[in-house]
This record gives structure tokens, C-alpha cells and sequence, in this order.
């Protein structure tokens, strides 16, 4: 994405803040100039993470979207449809990352849009991200670290993630879960119990992508020592969350994780 001061902007441009445990992308003057954050469709949480990334991380608040995009454009349209104009952009935006992603999702070979996106993929988009926007100099490369939330090492995990935040860079978590939760009681037949119990055995796999976001940036105190302010992209809310709390692995998770009760990998800056 390329982006830059609109040549004729006066005042604030398209910015990004957490405004009522939302996250606020766009001009917000008036009623219908800033949408919330959302993810375009079931497959686009990595790109949406990294957009919000993008949008927070800009070292200045007088952006627009070059080519697709001006204030001036859209405020000119109809009043109160600003927003509305803003929002297929953003969706626009979430899209173009992905493709740019899936190009290359798994090394060299392609990687197919219904499968959303890769781990290593998303890692790179962030560390171009950081290096361009992010304080500090030098480049700042994330890697995919596969973890276990419910094992001995999680504690060390969840301070270097912390460490990472105070230090102004976001870290993106990959959430997961067994094929089935149990959302209720076991009914029906002895064999339909079966398959239920091989399903939520079965190894867990990459789910949904949420971002835990530096407090500073998005001006909120620090949640406290295990915890993170968390992006959830299919609803847009910001949230802080204990990630050392325990969670049942085979019941739903909570709604800054999506809903899954996982976090199977940690992108986030090189130590």
C-alpha cells in the first residue's frame, strides 16, 4: 500500500484510534466520517490485523490512500456517506494484502484465498510494517514462534510479548481449537458422541489472527502485568484480555481470541 498527506487536506486526514473499545478508522468530525475495523470476510483476519497495524503505526495522522482514496473525494459525495465510501476501501485494502500475501504463501508456491493466510506470510507483512512505521531505527523482523499457552514456558512467552508492546511494536497471535467445541452437553447417538470426541481430539490448526496493540499507541493505560489490549478483527473491538488465564482447550475460548480458546503461535519481533 502507498500512502500520503492528501494534497489539499485540511485538518486531520484517515486516522485510527480505539474509540469505545473499537477500533475507529477515518475523519471523525461528524456522524458518519469513521467506520469500525472489520474484517471483509471469513478468510481476511491476518490482512485486517495488518491494515490495523499499518493505520496505527503511521508516524503522522494526515493520510489517504493514494489513487483510491481522498477526503476531499469523499466528502464531497453525499453527506453522511463518507463513511460508507471509506469502509468498501478499507475492504478493498484487506483484499490486495491478501492476494500480495498468497502470492507466495507457503515459500515459493501459492497459497489458496480460502485457506486465508499463512503464518510466515503475515510475519513478513508485519516486518516490513514495523520497519518503515514502527519507533526507533534499524529493521525490525518478526518470526512465527509455535507455542503452548498451557505449558511451563507460557509465563516467559506472554512478558516477552508485553515487552515487545511497551516497546510501541504490536505482536499478532494466531488462535486455534479443536474442529469441535463443546458449546453443549453431548447429545444424540453413541456414534454421533464418537465422532464428536475424534473431532475435538484431532490436532489443532491455525484459526483466526487477533492483535495485541501497544497501550501506548492506541493512548490506553497498561492493562497489567499478563495482560494485552486486544484487536479482534471480526468485530472491531479492542479489549484487554489475561492471557495467562487458564482456558479450557475444548470450549469456546474468549471474544478476544475470537471465540477459540488457543493461542497456537506468536508473531512478534525477533528477540
Amino acid at each position: 500500500m502507498t500512502w500520503k498527506t492528501g494534497a489539499h487536506s485540511t485538518g486531520p486526514g484517515i486516522v485510527a484510534r480505539v474509540v469505545n473499545s473499537r477500533l475507529r478508522v477515518g475523519r471523525p468530525i461528524r456522524a458518519g466520517q469513521a467506520v469500525t475495523l472489520t474484517q471483509t470476510d471469513g478468510t481476511t483476519c491476518g490482512p485486517t490485523c495488518l491494515l490495523a497495524a499499518r493505520l496505527l503505526l503511521a508516524p503522522s495522522e494526515r493520510w489517504a490512500l493514494t489513487g483510491e482514496f481522498t477526503w476531499e473525494e469523499a466528502a464531497s459525495s453525499e453527506p453522511g456517506r463518507e463513511g460508507k465510501r471509506l469502509d468498501a476501501l478499507l475492504s478493498r485494502q484487506q483484499l490486495r494484502i491478501q492476494r500480495a500475501m498468497n502470492v507466495r504463501g507457503l515459500g515459493p508456491m501459492p497459497w489458496p484465498r480460502a485457506l486465508g493466510s499463512t503464518p510466515w506470510s503475515v510475519a513478513r507483512q508485519m516486518t516490513g510494517i514495523a520497519s518503515a512505521c514502527a519507533p526507533g531505527s534499524g529493521c525490525h523482523r518478526y518470526i512465527v514462534r509455535w507455542v503452548s499457552d498451557h505449558g511451563p514456558a507460557w509465563g516467559r512467552e506472554v512478558a516477552s510479548i508485553r515487552e515487545a508492546l511497551a516497546g510501541g511494536l504490536p505482536v499478532l497471535l494466531v488462535t486455534s481449537g479443536p474442529l469441535v467445541l463443546d458449546r453443549d452437553a453431548a447429545t444424540g447417538t453413541a456414534r454421533g458422541t464418537r465422532l464428536r470426541t475424534a473431532l475435538a481430539q484431532a490436532p489443532a490448526v491455525p484459526r483466526h489472527y487477533v492483535l495485541a496493540l501497544p497501550w501506548q499507541t492506541v493512548e490506553q493505560d497498561d492493562p497489567g502485568e499478563g495482560n494485552a489490549h486486544i484487536y479482534e478483527p471480526s468485530s472491531g473491538s479492542v479489549r484487554a484480555l489475561d492471557l495467562t488465564a487458564p482456558r479450557d482447550p475444548h470450549r469456546p475460548g474468549p471474544r478476544e481470541l475470537g471465540g477459540w480458546p488457543r493461542v497456537l503461535a506468536v508473531i512478534a519481533p525477533e528477540n
